[in-house]
């Protein structure tokens, strides 16, 4: 049944193999979504494919999916659709479903693009059920359902990739500003320069407390680069808070509040190189998610060392309270100098 149902926790969307805070460019809803029909084919559960599949999910940076099921129009074949929407400006299209024709859909038809997304979402892709349960590799199964997977970043990184691509190509070109809407309140600004891409956030913080512990955090994040030998191939980073240079230009509209300062990432032709290209979109595109991360998890964090320390205390008082060694009772003294034993 077509049932909505929440996203998966920020903290569910972190990739443990790649440590605490790094975030899984795949979705777990819409690759177990998916997986969960083509067992059911495997299965030949008719019960199971004959229930109409409608699941819906919200991601951070308020990024929706929809994994629906298509109806039997071609003899028995089991398909469905994986839709994504993301907050306007944050979609274009030629650039995105150029990407998504060569990062998502298969040239044998498993995974193709919709000519027209479904209602409320920017791009739909259709997905052959049927095709991926009748391979008998499960490598092979698995790795398309990963590719599927990838659906947000194939799609709303194509402005990024495009930049990068230029960059690894002709080594870099000063152009004009660029930006990229990730959410309300939230954009990504991109400036080709000669031999580099420089990417600048604006952070806003709708909690100002939040901005406060970011400011520290970030101001720590840029530092923590020069001190360590193993980043020293890691894109240069500045925390600044007012606006830099690279965003004279920008609409004031579009810088909105930065409570929280501004983040430069300096990207080179060696982050652009094929192996590391998906790679460099991706942790840029999410970086506002992955602060934000952070912030949560510290006060979280604070938080229980909190309620630890006050329970600690309680013990110690509760330890420290007088007791009667007689065991009968507290001794009372009236006004006349009599005593009594309250019982």
């Amino acid at each position: 049944s077509a049932t909505p149902r929440d996203a998966p926790s920020e903290r569910d969307a972190m990739d443990a193999s790649a440590g605490i805070g790094s975030i899984s460019p795949t979705s777990r809803f819409v690759r177990d979504a998916v997986a969960a029909r083509v067992e059911a084919t495997r299965a030949k559960d008719v019960e199971t494919l004959a229930t109409p599949l409608g699941a819906t999910c919200v991601e951070f940076d308020d990024v929706r999916y929809a994994v629906t099921s298509v109806a039997d129009e071609r003899g028995g074949r089991v398909r469905v659709d994986v839709s994504v929407g993301a907050p306007g400006g944050a979609f274009e299209e030629r650039r995105a479903m150029e990407d998504a024709a060569t990062l998502i859909c298969l040239s044998d038809g498993t995974i193709a693009a919709n000519e027209k997304a479904n209602a409320g979402y920017d791009a739909t892709f259709r997905v052959d059920v049927t095709a991926i349960a009748s391979l008998e590799d499960e490598e092979r199964r698995e790795e398309i359902l990963q590719r599927v997977s990838r659906v947000r970043n194939a799609v709303y990184g194509a402005k990024l990739r495009g930049h990068l691509r230029e960059l690894a190509a002709t080594g870099g070109t000063e152009g004009a500003l660029d930006w990229s809407p990730r959410r309300r309140g939230e954009t990504m600004f991109i400036k080709p320069q000669n031999d580099q891409v420089t990417v600048i956030f604006p952070m806003h913080f709708a909690d100002a407390r939040d901005a406060v512990i970011a400011t520290q955090f970030l101001t720590q994040f840029a530092e923590v680069r020069r001190g360590q030998k193993e980043l020293s191939t890691a894109p240069a980073v500045s925390y600044h808070k007012s606006p830099p240079l690279e965003l004279k230009d920008a609409p004031e509209e579009m810088i909105g509040d930065a409570n929280g300062g501004y983040v430069s990432f300096v990207l080179f032709k060696r982050h652009a190189t094929p192996d590391r290209l998906e790679a460099t979109v991706w942790n840029i595109m999410t970086f506002h998610a992955f602060v934000s991360y952070h912030i949560k998890y510290s006060k979280a964090y604070w938080h229980s060392r909190m309620r630890q320390k006050v329970e600690s205390w309680l013990s110690i008082l509760k330890r420290a309270k007088k007791v009667d060694p007689s065991g009968n009772g507290k001794k009372m003294t009236t006004a006349d100098g009599r005593t009594f034993v309250r019982k």
